[in-house]
Protein backbone atom coordinates (compact mmCIF):
# COMPACT_ATOMS: atom_id res chain seq x y z
CA UNK A 1 0.00 0.00 0.00
CA UNK A 2 1.04 3.25 -0.27
CA UNK A 3 1.67 4.51 3.61
CA UNK A 4 5.32 4.36 2.57
CA UNK A 5 4.90 7.05 0.38
CA UNK A 6 2.36 8.98 2.29
CA UNK A 7 5.10 8.60 5.23
CA UNK A 8 8.19 10.03 2.75
CA UNK A 9 5.79 12.84 1.84
CA UNK A 10 4.94 13.66 5.63
CA UNK A 11 8.90 14.05 6.02
CA UNK A 12 9.03 16.33 3.33
CA UNK A 13 6.03 18.51 4.41
CA UNK A 14 7.72 18.60 7.52
CA UNK A 15 11.26 20.66 6.11
CA UNK A 16 10.46 24.25 4.63
CA UNK A 17 11.05 23.83 0.88
CA UNK A 18 9.57 27.02 -0.69
CA UNK A 19 11.72 27.98 -4.35
CA UNK A 20 14.94 29.03 -2.95
CA UNK A 21 14.64 27.72 0.04
CA UNK A 22 15.78 24.05 -0.79
CA UNK A 23 19.32 23.45 1.28
CA UNK A 24 17.40 21.27 4.00
CA UNK A 25 15.07 19.52 1.58
CA UNK A 26 18.21 18.56 -0.99
CA UNK A 27 20.31 17.41 1.78
CA UNK A 28 17.58 15.44 3.36
CA UNK A 29 17.71 13.56 -0.19
CA UNK A 30 21.36 12.97 -0.02
CA UNK A 31 20.90 11.77 3.89
CA UNK A 32 18.02 9.33 2.67
CA UNK A 33 20.48 7.55 -0.03
CA UNK A 34 23.14 7.32 2.77
CA UNK A 35 20.82 5.35 5.01
CA UNK A 36 20.13 3.15 2.12
CA UNK A 37 23.30 2.34 0.69
CA UNK A 38 22.36 3.96 -2.75
CA UNK A 39 24.63 5.55 -5.16
CA UNK A 40 24.23 9.89 -5.09
CA UNK A 41 24.95 12.86 -6.52
CA UNK A 42 24.35 16.64 -5.33
CA UNK A 43 25.68 19.37 -7.99
CA UNK A 44 26.54 22.80 -6.81
CA UNK A 45 22.70 24.12 -7.44
CA UNK A 46 21.50 21.45 -5.22
CA UNK A 47 20.27 19.22 -7.54
CA UNK A 48 20.30 15.49 -6.05
CA UNK A 49 20.46 12.49 -8.34
CA UNK A 50 19.95 9.08 -6.58
CA UNK A 51 20.64 5.17 -8.53
CA UNK A 52 19.84 1.94 -7.83
CA UNK A 53 20.78 -1.08 -9.69
CA UNK A 54 18.39 -3.28 -11.60
CA UNK A 55 17.25 -6.00 -10.51
CA UNK A 56 17.34 -9.61 -10.91
CA UNK A 57 16.37 -10.17 -14.21
CA UNK A 58 16.23 -6.83 -15.63
CA UNK A 59 19.54 -5.79 -16.31
CA UNK A 60 19.09 -5.86 -20.14
CA UNK A 61 15.87 -3.93 -19.95
CA UNK A 62 15.69 0.01 -21.06
CA UNK A 63 16.72 2.48 -17.41
CA UNK A 64 13.84 4.11 -15.93
CA UNK A 65 13.99 7.81 -15.23
CA UNK A 66 11.99 9.19 -12.08
CA UNK A 67 11.55 12.78 -12.34
CA UNK A 68 10.23 15.58 -10.07
CA UNK A 69 11.28 18.71 -8.36
CA UNK A 70 11.85 19.12 -4.57
CA UNK A 71 10.48 23.35 -4.49
CA UNK A 72 7.30 24.05 -3.53
CA UNK A 73 5.08 27.22 -4.25
CA UNK A 74 4.90 28.32 -0.75
CA UNK A 75 2.28 30.85 -0.11
CA UNK A 76 -0.43 31.68 2.81
CA UNK A 77 -3.72 32.96 3.97
CA UNK A 78 -3.47 36.28 5.31
CA UNK A 79 -2.95 36.38 9.19
CA UNK A 80 -1.91 32.94 9.23
CA UNK A 81 1.27 32.55 11.84
CA UNK A 82 3.63 30.43 10.46
CA UNK A 83 7.19 31.25 9.18
CA UNK A 84 7.34 29.37 5.48
CA UNK A 85 10.69 30.10 5.73
CA UNK A 86 11.45 28.23 8.75
CA UNK A 87 8.92 26.15 9.81
CA UNK A 88 7.09 22.98 8.62
CA UNK A 89 3.62 22.74 7.14
CA UNK A 90 0.57 21.95 9.33
CA UNK A 91 -0.60 19.02 7.72
CA UNK A 92 -4.43 18.01 8.13
CA UNK A 93 -6.73 14.87 6.77
CA UNK A 94 -10.26 14.90 5.80
CA UNK A 95 -12.63 13.55 3.59
CA UNK A 96 -9.46 11.66 2.01
CA UNK A 97 -8.17 14.84 1.14
CA UNK A 98 -4.43 16.03 2.49
CA UNK A 99 -4.21 19.12 2.68
CA UNK A 100 -2.18 22.11 4.84
CA UNK A 101 -4.03 24.29 7.24
CA UNK A 102 -3.39 27.87 6.14
CA UNK A 103 -1.04 26.81 3.15
CA UNK A 104 -0.31 25.76 0.31
CA UNK A 105 0.79 21.84 0.45
CA UNK A 106 3.61 21.40 -1.68
CA UNK A 107 1.29 18.29 -3.50
CA UNK A 108 3.33 19.37 -6.19
CA UNK A 109 5.53 18.18 -6.34
CA UNK A 110 6.46 16.45 -3.52
CA UNK A 111 4.25 13.62 -4.01
CA UNK A 112 6.81 12.62 -7.34
CA UNK A 113 9.91 12.80 -4.65
CA UNK A 114 8.04 10.91 -2.04
CA UNK A 115 7.47 8.39 -4.84
CA UNK A 116 10.10 7.98 -6.16
CA UNK A 117 11.55 7.05 -2.60
CA UNK A 118 9.68 4.54 -2.43
CA UNK A 119 10.23 3.26 -5.42
CA UNK A 120 14.04 3.33 -4.72
CA UNK A 121 13.38 1.36 -1.00
CA UNK A 122 10.39 -0.67 -2.37
CA UNK A 123 11.88 -4.41 -1.80
CA UNK A 124 9.06 -5.88 -3.53
CA UNK A 125 9.38 -3.56 -6.84
CA UNK A 126 11.25 -5.54 -9.80
CA UNK A 127 12.71 -2.86 -11.82
CA UNK A 128 15.58 -2.22 -14.37
CA UNK A 129 18.12 0.39 -13.52
CA UNK A 130 16.67 2.84 -11.38
CA UNK A 131 17.82 7.07 -11.57
CA UNK A 132 16.09 9.66 -9.82
CA UNK A 133 16.43 13.31 -10.86
CA UNK A 134 15.66 15.82 -8.06
CA UNK A 135 15.42 19.04 -9.34
CA UNK A 136 15.48 22.62 -7.66
CA UNK A 137 13.26 25.71 -7.88
CA UNK A 138 11.08 24.15 -10.93
CA UNK A 139 8.54 26.82 -9.26
CA UNK A 140 10.91 29.79 -10.34
CA UNK A 141 12.51 29.02 -13.83
CA UNK A 142 13.27 25.76 -13.62
CA UNK A 143 16.86 26.75 -12.47
CA UNK A 144 17.90 23.20 -11.32
CA UNK A 145 16.83 21.46 -14.68
CA UNK A 146 18.99 24.32 -16.83
CA UNK A 147 21.96 23.70 -14.47
CA UNK A 148 21.71 19.82 -13.99
CA UNK A 149 24.61 17.66 -15.64
CA UNK A 150 23.17 14.92 -17.69
CA UNK A 151 25.99 13.20 -19.05
CA UNK A 152 26.05 10.11 -16.44
CA UNK A 153 22.52 9.10 -17.10
CA UNK A 154 21.96 5.76 -18.89
CA UNK A 155 18.00 5.61 -18.52
CA UNK A 156 16.01 5.50 -21.62
CA UNK A 157 12.65 6.47 -20.26
CA UNK A 158 11.66 9.34 -18.32
CA UNK A 159 8.80 9.43 -16.03
CA UNK A 160 8.10 12.80 -14.94
CA UNK A 161 5.38 12.89 -12.03
CA UNK A 162 4.34 16.32 -12.16
CA UNK A 163 1.21 15.99 -13.28
CA UNK A 164 -1.73 17.07 -11.33
CA UNK A 165 -5.04 15.09 -12.89
CA UNK A 166 -5.20 11.15 -12.55
CA UNK A 167 -6.29 9.79 -15.86
CA UNK A 168 -4.10 12.28 -18.01
CA UNK A 169 -0.97 11.26 -19.67
CA UNK A 170 0.68 14.03 -20.81
CA UNK A 171 3.13 14.01 -23.91
CA UNK A 172 4.18 17.55 -24.87
CA UNK A 173 4.23 20.95 -22.84
CA UNK A 174 4.63 24.98 -23.32
CA UNK A 175 7.70 26.58 -23.20
CA UNK A 176 8.28 29.70 -21.30
CA UNK A 177 9.57 32.65 -19.85
CA UNK A 178 9.66 35.37 -17.39
CA UNK A 179 9.41 39.25 -18.39
CA UNK A 180 10.75 41.78 -15.79
CA UNK A 181 10.02 45.28 -16.06
CA UNK A 182 11.04 48.05 -13.89
CA UNK A 183 9.83 51.58 -14.07
CA UNK A 184 12.06 53.56 -12.36
CA UNK A 185 10.22 56.58 -10.07
CA UNK A 186 10.94 59.73 -8.16
CA UNK A 187 8.98 60.29 -4.67
CA UNK A 188 7.91 64.21 -4.65
CA UNK A 189 6.05 65.41 -1.28
CA UNK A 190 2.74 66.19 -2.11
CA UNK A 191 -0.41 68.00 0.05
CA UNK A 192 -3.66 66.14 -0.64
CA UNK A 193 -7.17 66.08 1.20
CA UNK A 194 -7.08 62.34 2.48
CA UNK A 195 -5.25 58.80 1.99
CA UNK A 196 -7.24 55.82 1.30
CA UNK A 197 -5.88 51.85 1.22
CA UNK A 198 -7.66 49.87 -1.41
CA UNK A 199 -7.72 46.64 -1.72
CA UNK A 200 -8.65 43.89 -4.14
CA UNK A 201 -9.32 40.64 -2.24
CA UNK A 202 -11.67 37.26 -2.96
CA UNK A 203 -10.35 36.06 -6.19
CA UNK A 204 -9.50 32.25 -6.43
CA UNK A 205 -6.02 32.67 -8.04
CA UNK A 206 -4.47 29.55 -9.00
CA UNK A 207 -1.48 28.31 -11.54
CA UNK A 208 -1.13 30.10 -14.37
CA UNK A 209 -1.01 27.56 -17.28
CA UNK A 210 -3.46 24.83 -15.98
CA UNK A 211 -6.26 27.50 -14.94
CA UNK A 212 -5.63 30.61 -17.52
CA UNK A 213 -7.91 29.01 -19.45
CA UNK A 214 -10.73 29.64 -16.92
CA UNK A 215 -10.78 33.03 -17.09
CA UNK A 216 -10.02 33.94 -13.76
CA UNK A 217 -9.51 37.33 -12.89
CA UNK A 218 -6.00 38.68 -12.38
CA UNK A 219 -6.16 41.23 -9.19
CA UNK A 220 -2.42 43.34 -10.30
CA UNK A 221 -4.97 43.60 -13.67
CA UNK A 222 -8.37 44.91 -11.40
CA UNK A 223 -6.55 47.01 -9.35
CA UNK A 224 -4.60 48.43 -12.31
CA UNK A 225 -8.06 49.11 -14.31
CA UNK A 226 -9.98 50.22 -10.84
CA UNK A 227 -6.49 53.03 -10.70
CA UNK A 228 -7.51 54.55 -14.16
CA UNK A 229 -11.43 54.83 -13.10
CA UNK A 230 -9.92 56.41 -9.74
CA UNK A 231 -7.24 59.22 -11.76
CA UNK A 232 -10.04 60.04 -14.21
CA UNK A 233 -11.95 61.31 -11.15
CA UNK A 234 -8.42 63.73 -10.70
CA UNK A 235 -6.25 64.93 -7.98
CA UNK A 236 -5.05 61.49 -7.00
CA UNK A 237 -1.25 60.29 -6.53
CA UNK A 238 0.06 56.35 -5.79
CA UNK A 239 2.11 56.28 -2.74
CA UNK A 240 2.09 52.62 -2.39
CA UNK A 241 0.88 49.08 -5.12
CA UNK A 242 1.76 45.83 -4.70
CA UNK A 243 -0.11 42.15 -5.77
CA UNK A 244 0.66 38.77 -6.36
CA UNK A 245 2.69 36.52 -4.71
CA UNK A 246 4.79 34.24 -7.88
CA UNK A 247 5.06 34.80 -11.73
CA UNK A 248 3.18 31.45 -12.67
CA UNK A 249 0.57 32.28 -10.01
CA UNK A 250 -2.66 34.46 -10.82
CA UNK A 251 -2.75 37.02 -8.72
CA UNK A 252 -6.07 36.58 -6.34
CA UNK A 253 -5.33 40.03 -4.07
CA UNK A 254 -3.52 43.57 -4.72
CA UNK A 255 -3.36 46.51 -2.51
CA UNK A 256 -2.73 50.31 -3.25
CA UNK A 257 -2.17 53.38 -1.04
CA UNK A 258 -3.48 56.53 -2.64
CA UNK A 259 -3.72 60.15 -1.76
CA UNK A 260 -6.57 61.63 -3.63
CA UNK A 261 -8.03 65.39 -3.67
CA UNK A 262 -11.20 63.87 -4.84
CA UNK A 263 -14.30 64.03 -1.54
CA UNK A 264 -15.02 60.51 0.03
CA UNK A 265 -18.64 61.02 -1.66
CA UNK A 266 -17.22 60.80 -5.33
CA UNK A 267 -14.60 58.21 -4.77
CA UNK A 268 -16.80 56.21 -3.31
CA UNK A 269 -19.44 56.47 -6.45
CA UNK A 270 -16.12 55.45 -8.30
CA UNK A 271 -15.08 52.62 -6.65
CA UNK A 272 -19.18 51.25 -5.88
CA UNK A 273 -19.45 52.16 -9.87
CA UNK A 274 -16.57 49.65 -10.57
CA UNK A 275 -16.99 47.00 -8.13
CA UNK A 276 -20.55 46.61 -10.11
CA UNK A 277 -18.93 46.24 -13.45
CA UNK A 278 -16.37 43.68 -12.48
CA UNK A 279 -18.63 41.66 -10.46
CA UNK A 280 -20.81 41.41 -13.42
CA UNK A 281 -17.99 40.92 -15.90
CA UNK A 282 -16.81 37.56 -13.75
CA UNK A 283 -20.23 36.50 -12.66
CA UNK A 284 -19.58 33.00 -12.97
CA UNK A 285 -16.01 32.60 -12.59
CA UNK A 286 -15.19 34.96 -9.59
CA UNK A 287 -17.98 35.16 -7.17
CA UNK A 288 -16.62 37.12 -4.30
CA UNK A 289 -14.77 39.53 -5.59
CA UNK A 290 -14.57 42.52 -2.98
CA UNK A 291 -13.00 45.64 -2.64
CA UNK A 292 -12.00 47.12 0.48
CA UNK A 293 -11.50 51.30 0.91
CA UNK A 294 -9.95 52.00 4.33
CA UNK A 295 -9.12 55.72 5.38
CA UNK A 296 -5.57 56.29 6.25
CA UNK A 297 -4.43 58.35 8.99
CA UNK A 298 -1.30 60.31 7.22
CA UNK A 299 0.21 63.46 7.47
CA UNK A 300 -1.78 64.60 4.24
CA UNK A 301 0.76 68.12 3.84
CA UNK A 302 3.78 66.12 3.20
CA UNK A 303 2.98 62.77 1.40
CA UNK A 304 5.62 60.94 -0.54
CA UNK A 305 3.84 60.24 -3.36
CA UNK A 306 5.16 59.23 -6.78
CA UNK A 307 5.02 60.77 -10.19
CA UNK A 308 4.23 58.60 -12.75
CA UNK A 309 0.66 57.47 -11.22
CA UNK A 310 -0.61 57.64 -14.56
CA UNK A 311 1.99 56.17 -16.48
CA UNK A 312 1.13 53.23 -14.06
CA UNK A 313 -2.72 52.73 -14.62
CA UNK A 314 -1.57 53.07 -18.58
CA UNK A 315 0.65 49.82 -18.06
CA UNK A 316 -1.68 48.27 -16.03
CA UNK A 317 -4.53 48.71 -18.54
CA UNK A 318 -2.49 48.18 -21.31
CA UNK A 319 -0.84 44.90 -21.34
CA UNK A 320 -2.43 41.52 -22.37
CA UNK A 321 -3.02 39.57 -19.90
CA UNK A 322 -4.85 35.50 -19.93
CA UNK A 323 -5.25 33.67 -22.87
CA UNK A 324 -3.50 35.46 -26.27
CA UNK A 325 -4.32 32.37 -29.03
CA UNK A 326 -6.11 28.77 -28.90
CA UNK A 327 -4.89 25.98 -30.63
CA UNK A 328 -6.31 25.39 -33.70
CA UNK A 329 -6.70 21.87 -33.95
CA UNK A 330 -7.04 20.83 -30.32
CA UNK A 331 -9.18 22.72 -27.39
CA UNK A 332 -6.37 23.86 -25.82
CA UNK A 333 -4.36 27.20 -25.01
CA UNK A 334 -1.34 28.08 -27.52
CA UNK A 335 -0.01 30.93 -25.95
CA UNK A 336 -0.95 32.85 -23.03
CA UNK A 337 0.79 35.23 -20.28
CA UNK A 338 0.25 36.49 -16.67
CA UNK A 339 0.79 39.22 -14.72
CA UNK A 340 1.61 37.53 -11.37
CA UNK A 341 3.73 39.85 -9.37
CA UNK A 342 3.28 43.59 -8.90
CA UNK A 343 5.78 45.66 -6.38
CA UNK A 344 6.84 49.01 -5.68
CA UNK A 345 10.38 49.61 -3.71
CA UNK A 346 13.21 51.80 -3.48
CA UNK A 347 13.75 50.94 -7.10
CA UNK A 348 10.84 51.92 -8.34
CA UNK A 349 7.75 50.12 -10.23
CA UNK A 350 7.85 46.13 -10.78
CA UNK A 351 6.28 43.87 -12.77
CA UNK A 352 7.11 39.99 -13.10
CA UNK A 353 4.97 38.28 -15.86
CA UNK A 354 4.95 34.76 -16.80
CA UNK A 355 4.93 34.07 -20.43
CA UNK A 356 3.57 30.27 -21.90
CA UNK A 357 3.28 28.52 -25.28
CA UNK A 358 3.52 25.68 -27.02
CA UNK A 359 5.26 27.14 -30.36
CA UNK A 360 8.44 28.78 -29.70
CA UNK A 361 7.55 31.37 -32.70
CA UNK A 362 4.31 32.25 -30.41
CA UNK A 363 6.34 32.83 -27.69
CA UNK A 364 9.08 35.00 -29.42
CA UNK A 365 6.34 37.45 -30.91
CA UNK A 366 4.40 37.71 -27.17
CA UNK A 367 8.10 38.62 -26.04
CA UNK A 368 8.37 41.31 -28.42
CA UNK A 369 4.63 42.19 -28.44
CA UNK A 370 4.87 42.51 -24.38
CA UNK A 371 8.64 44.26 -24.53
CA UNK A 372 7.20 46.86 -26.70
CA UNK A 373 4.35 48.19 -24.84
CA UNK A 374 6.35 48.32 -21.59
CA UNK A 375 9.59 50.04 -23.42
CA UNK A 376 7.06 52.83 -24.60
CA UNK A 377 6.22 53.39 -21.47
CA UNK A 378 9.22 53.88 -20.18
CA UNK A 379 10.12 50.52 -18.84
CA UNK A 380 13.96 48.44 -18.08
CA UNK A 381 12.94 44.71 -19.39
CA UNK A 382 14.94 42.04 -18.56
CA UNK A 383 14.48 37.72 -19.40
CA UNK A 384 14.80 35.40 -16.95
CA UNK A 385 14.15 31.53 -16.78
CA UNK A 386 13.30 31.04 -21.01
CA UNK A 387 13.32 27.23 -21.15
CA UNK A 388 12.05 25.23 -24.48
CA UNK A 389 8.78 23.52 -24.87
CA UNK A 390 8.50 19.41 -25.38
CA UNK A 391 6.93 18.31 -28.80
CA UNK A 392 5.15 15.11 -28.98
CA UNK A 393 6.74 12.24 -29.82
CA UNK A 394 4.68 10.33 -32.68
CA UNK A 395 6.24 7.09 -31.71
CA UNK A 396 6.77 6.34 -28.02
CA UNK A 397 7.67 3.36 -26.80
CA UNK A 398 7.08 4.48 -22.90
CA UNK A 399 3.95 5.92 -23.91
CA UNK A 400 2.37 2.54 -25.10
CA UNK A 401 3.88 0.59 -22.27
CA UNK A 402 2.04 3.14 -19.40
CA UNK A 403 -1.25 3.35 -21.88
CA UNK A 404 -1.31 -0.39 -21.31
CA UNK A 405 -0.89 -0.99 -17.43
CA UNK A 406 -3.24 1.93 -17.63
CA UNK A 407 -5.68 -0.09 -19.16
CA UNK A 408 -5.23 -2.62 -17.06
CA UNK A 409 -5.65 -0.63 -13.70
CA UNK A 410 -8.67 1.08 -14.73
CA UNK A 411 -9.93 -1.17 -17.57
CA UNK A 412 -11.16 2.22 -19.63
CA UNK A 413 -8.55 4.57 -21.99
CA UNK A 414 -6.41 7.44 -20.56
CA UNK A 415 -6.48 10.80 -21.98
CA UNK A 416 -3.29 11.64 -23.12
CA UNK A 417 -2.31 15.26 -24.43
CA UNK A 418 -0.46 17.78 -24.10
CA UNK A 419 -0.91 20.32 -21.41
CA UNK A 420 -0.40 24.29 -21.07
CA UNK A 421 2.05 24.93 -18.37
CA UNK A 422 6.11 24.34 -18.35
CA UNK A 423 7.55 21.02 -17.34
CA UNK A 424 11.29 20.15 -17.04
CA UNK A 425 10.79 17.54 -19.46
CA UNK A 426 11.19 20.36 -22.60
CA UNK A 427 14.66 21.30 -20.92
CA UNK A 428 16.07 17.23 -20.14
CA UNK A 429 14.73 16.14 -23.32
CA UNK A 430 16.94 19.36 -24.92
CA UNK A 431 20.03 17.74 -22.82
CA UNK A 432 19.21 14.30 -23.97
CA UNK A 433 17.15 14.26 -27.28
CA UNK A 434 16.81 10.28 -27.20
CA UNK A 435 15.28 10.09 -23.95
CA UNK A 436 11.23 8.46 -24.07
CA UNK A 437 9.27 10.60 -21.88
CA UNK A 438 6.04 11.15 -20.24
CA UNK A 439 4.40 13.08 -17.37
CA UNK A 440 1.76 11.63 -14.72
CA UNK A 441 0.73 12.39 -11.26
CA UNK A 442 -2.45 11.86 -8.89
CA UNK A 443 -5.30 14.47 -8.55
CA UNK A 444 -4.15 17.24 -7.05
CA UNK A 445 -6.83 20.46 -6.72
CA UNK A 446 -6.27 24.09 -6.27
CA UNK A 447 -2.13 24.07 -6.91
CA UNK A 448 -0.14 26.87 -6.28
CA UNK A 449 -2.74 28.00 -3.69
CA UNK A 450 -3.85 27.42 0.19
CA UNK A 451 -6.72 25.37 -1.04
CA UNK A 452 -4.50 23.00 -2.38
CA UNK A 453 -5.90 19.04 -1.37
CA UNK A 454 -3.94 15.71 -2.48
CA UNK A 455 -6.74 13.04 -2.92
CA UNK A 456 -5.34 10.14 -1.57
CA UNK A 457 -7.07 7.28 -3.00
CA UNK A 458 -6.08 8.84 -6.57
CA UNK A 459 -2.42 9.00 -4.79
CA UNK A 460 -2.63 5.00 -4.12
CA UNK A 461 -3.79 4.67 -7.82
CA UNK A 462 -1.32 6.24 -9.41
CA UNK A 463 0.96 5.06 -7.13
CA UNK A 464 0.10 1.49 -8.34
CA UNK A 465 0.17 2.60 -12.14
CA UNK A 466 3.39 4.11 -11.69
CA UNK A 467 5.11 0.75 -9.84
CA UNK A 468 3.42 -1.20 -12.57
CA UNK A 469 4.94 0.42 -15.65
CA UNK A 470 8.63 0.30 -13.76
CA UNK A 471 8.39 -3.48 -13.41
CA UNK A 472 6.71 -4.32 -16.69
CA UNK A 473 9.05 -5.87 -19.50
CA UNK A 474 9.15 -4.97 -23.12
Amino acid sequence: MMKKTLDYFKEICAIPHGSYNIDRISDYLVDFAKENGLSYRQDELKNVVIKKEASSGYENEPGIILQGHMDMVAVKDEGVDIDMEKEGLRLEEKDGYLFAKGTSLGGDDGIAVAMAMEALTNDELMHPELECIFTVNEEVGMDGAVGIDLSDIKGEFLINIDSEEEGVITTSCAGGVRLLSLLELKREKKAHGAVYSVEIKGLKGGHSGTSIHEGRANACIVIGRLLKEIVKAGGTDIIDINGGEKDNAIAKAAQMIIATDASFESLADVINKFDKEINDEYKGIEDEIKIVVTPVKDDVNGLLCIDKTEVIADILTSVPNGVVKMCEHIDMVETSLNLGVMRLDNEGFKLDFCLRSSVAEEKEALKETLGTILAKKGCKLALTGDYPGWEYREESALRERIVSCYKDNYGKEPVVCGVHAGLECGILISKKKELDCVSIGPNILNIHTTGEKLDLESVERTRKLLFDVISKKD
